[in-house]
């Protein structure tokens, strides 16, 4: 499998001022007709379920000067019975510099449903960009940081009944990201978490509905990097180049989406999981619109929604994207106009247009209306506006098509929704495990890392190896602590597997003092071979030589000992299989027979071979499971599963694994970081049955990623001891982040694949 980073092309539209009339009810239809009221050639990502601008007027939303310039007031509860005073279950987070304590005018509000608490105080938090942070809140107390920062977020966050302020800041003096966690009522904190970088070209934070505080920093070598503060420390999450031209950014935890405003090309979309492809979303360009500043929704009011907002001093307006809509909003200043009338005679003149390069969104009080604070890069003013109601709910609308309100997020809608499709019906039927090791990374760069075998080691259990081959140069070796021990450097090896109790010199098995070996077989795309090596009673590798083949291009390979002859299946990208049978001479000289060949209509790769019933499975990457009657060479292959939902192209690595004498074939399922459990029937191994799936998530604790776009696999049942007294399973991992390095394998105990298995099987269909 070939990673590439990805960049998707936009189609070209008009940005459009917003409507302040009844005409918003057509935003609802997420209607695809545009007009060309603005003059900026925009691009804004599409395909036909994506949302579209709706047909809208020429009019421009008023703004509201905020007197002294932003500043941030959140607002926390103490612990009450809810029930004697429901109306006061809120939490609200209010940006504007003339709002007071008691919020009584020009408001702009967060409000986040709380049913635990209902005693409501207020924190103000202001930002001087040249002496430091200042925080007061009602009760009085206060609280300075001294400092030159850059404020990157702020929240109050809820967790088992407690609520604590979260703050998160760049330290311009030392350059590093400083967390706080502060006490609400009292203003204390300990010593904040500190990270040291490389400078910060633009940073942003944000905390999920699971309490996971994620920050994103893009420093000054155009890197981005992806912390996580978890068991309050830094936990570095993955890191990569984003080039230059970042201005700001904005995550949505609870929906994994970063945005970027990139003055050079616009607005980008990623993924923020780290097991994602490192997949960089075009969504917006403007032509000579240089976007600056970009916002979110904040994750913790409304969960599931993915609302974001982008603003260039180029246009004196804002563009909002929601699920069910795309639009952009003319804004106007109006502070110096004494009525109505007066701001919109003025609506089109120069003098009320503004130059925003700073965006901030917020849902008010009620949770149905949007409210934003921009900035004006000419005048250093600050503004706040609040949409109307109409296209707040455009924009909360979940449903497209519908006039479906928000719910709050107390009130999860997408726990209640049923897709009637094949995934969902399969939804449940996905269990996940953690790892227990990971090995050393592979030394090289890129998709290098490929396949592991299991050298079981049957004098003691506890000192079997891993063989894993890097595909850029080496065949290598691990013990269960996941340290390298042996590289080979044999060249170009792409799969590998272990056979037992070879015969030397054609020795008999029933011979008791009969010479025989343990192998490993590879194939090696260097010069097309098999590559055969000779494994000790200590686990140590020998190179014994080359079988060459007549495939074109070697790929996958699998082999099975039979009698104490070792058969080995490879295969090219064409699709050609061909079969082997290896002879070892008293010398250890190497020769291979050929002794069977066959193809697939397209591209193989894993294989593995049940002795116990004789049948081999093949892997055709982009169709199915192919079965294989091993007994007579004249034999043919047909499929058995093809590739249907849940399971994802490619499928790879293939392994036996047994749960309570019954056998399961294990399948790595690629396009959805996944692994597929097929049932194989007792009386007939041609019969497969999908249980469901299994992933690997990350073990933060043990500071170990969870696995993604996984190549090869194997397993065994065995006793390894310590961890592994109920098996191993082994599994490529083509994204090893946390920290980013060069690919490695994961170890999964038997144990928690034996669990993860008996739950699918219990499972209610």
């Amino acid at each position: 499998m070939t990673h590439q980073r990805h960049t998707k092309v936009v189609f070209k539209t008009k940005a459009t001022a917003a409507a302040l009339s009844s005409v918003l009810l057509s935003l609802f239809s997420c209607a695809a007709s545009t007009t060309s009221n603005n003059s900026a050639d925009t691009t804004f990502a599409h395909s036909e379920s994506q949302p579209q601008e709706a047909e809208i007027q020429n009019s421009a939303l008023p703004l509201t000067k905020l007197t002294d310039g932003l500043s941030l007031t959140l607002h926390y509860q103490n612990y009450a019975n809810h029930l004697n005073n429901p109306k006061k279950d809120t939490n609200k987070d209010t940006h504007a510099s003339n709002t007071s304590i008691d919020n009584q005018h020009d408001a702009y509000v967060d409000t986040h449903v709380n049913n635990a608490y209902a005693d409501t105080h207020a924190i103000n938090i202001n930002n001087s960009e040249h002496k430091g942070i200042s925080l007061s809140n009602s009760e009085g107390k206060k609280h300075f940081i001294a400092g030159h920062y850059t404020l990157a977020r702020a929240e109050v966050v809820e967790s088992n009944s407690k609520q604590w302020v979260s703050l998160v800041v760049f330290n311009n003096n030392t350059q590093h990201i400083e967390v706080y966690r502060i006490n609400a009522a009292s203003l204390e904190f300990a010593q904040p978490q500190t990270k040291i970088t490389k400078g910060s070209e633009a940073i942003c934070a944000s905390t999920s509905s699971a309490g996971e505080l994620q920050i994103i920093n893009i420093d000054a070598t155009g890197t981005l990097n992806q912390y996580e503060i978890h068991s309050g420390r830094f936990l570095s999450l993955r890191d990569f180049a984003i080039g230059p031209g970042i201005k700001s950014c904005a995550i949505n935890a609870n929906t994994d989406t970063l945005y970027l405003a990139d003055e050079f090309a616009g607005v980008w979309q990623l993924d923020t999981n780290i097991e994602s492809e490192l997949a960089k979303n075009l969504i917006f360009h403007g032509k000579d619109v240089a976007v600056e500043g970009v916002a979110t929704l904040p994750s913790t009011t409304i969960d599931g929604l993915d609302i974001a907002a982008w603003v260039s001093p180029d246009a004196s307006g804002v563009w909002l994207k929601a699920p069910c809509l795309t639009q952009f909003v003319s804004l106007m200043n109006t502070a110096n106009e004494s009525n109505s009338d007066d701001r919109q005679l003025k609506a089109n003149n120069k003098s009320t247009s503004i130059q925003p390069e700073f965006v901030h969104l917020s849902l008010g009080e009620d949770g149905q209306n949007v409210s934003l604070v921009v900035d004006d890069d000419e005048s250093g003013d600050v503004f706040s506006a609040e949409l109307p109601s109409k296209l707040s709910e455009a924009l909360l609308n979940r449903q497209c098509g519908t006039n479906l309100k928000a719910t709050s997020r107390n009130e999860n809608y997408l726990e209640k929704t049923h897709i009637q499709s094949i995934t969902s019906q399969h939804a449940d039927l996905s269990v996940k495990v953690k790892p227990d090791v990971e090995t050393d990374p592979v030394e090289n760069h890129g998709d290098a890392a490929d396949d592991p075998a299991i050298w079981v080691n049957s004098s003691v259990p506890s000192q079997s190896r891993v063989i894993g081959t890097d595909k850029k140069g080496a065949l290598n070796s691990y013990d269960l602590a996941g340290k390298l021990v042996q590289s080979l450097p044999v060249g170009r090896v792409n799969n590998v597997d272990v056979g037992y109790k070879v015969s030397v010199a054609e020795a008999k098995a029933q011979q008791s003092d009969a010479p025989f070996i343990d192998i490993a077989v590879a194939s090696n795309r260097t010069n097309n071979s098999l590559s055969v090596f000779e494994i000790d009673e200590l686990g140590t590798m020998t190179h014994l030589g080359h079988i060459s083949t007549t495939l074109y291009d070697i790929y996958g390979m699998c082999l099975f000992v039979s009698d104490g002859v070792a058969h080995v299946f490879a295969n090219d990208t064409s699709g050609r299989f061909e079969r082997y049978r290896v002879s070892i001479a008293s010398n250890k000289a190497i020769d291979g027979h050929l002794t069977q060949s066959f193809s697939l209509p397209s591209q193989p790769e894993g294989c593995v071979v049940d002795t116990k019933t004789r049948t081999a499975y093949l892997g055709e990457e982009g169709a199915g499971i192919w079965a294989l009657d091993i007994t007579k060479s004249s034999n043919q292959p047909h499929i058995i599963a093809e590739i249907e939902a849940p399971v994802q192209a490619d499928i790879e690595g293939l392994a036996l694994f047994d749960v309570d004498s019954q056998t399961y074939l294990i399948v790595s399922s690629q396009g959805n970081n996944s692994y597929a459990i097929y049932h194989i029937h007792n009386e007939n191994p041609e019969e497969l049955k999908l249980m469901g799936l299994v992933q690997i998530a990350a073990d933060k604790d043990k500071q170990i990623d969870g696995v993604s776009e996984t190549d090869g696999l194997e397993v065994t049942n065995a006793n390894l001891e310590g961890r592994f007294t109920e098996g191993l399973w082994v599994v490529q991992d083509g994204r090893n982040v946390m920290p980013s390095e060069t690919q490695n394998f994961k170890l999964i105990s038997g144990t928690s694949l034996k669990d993860a298995i008996t739950k699918l099987a219990n499972a209610k269909p």
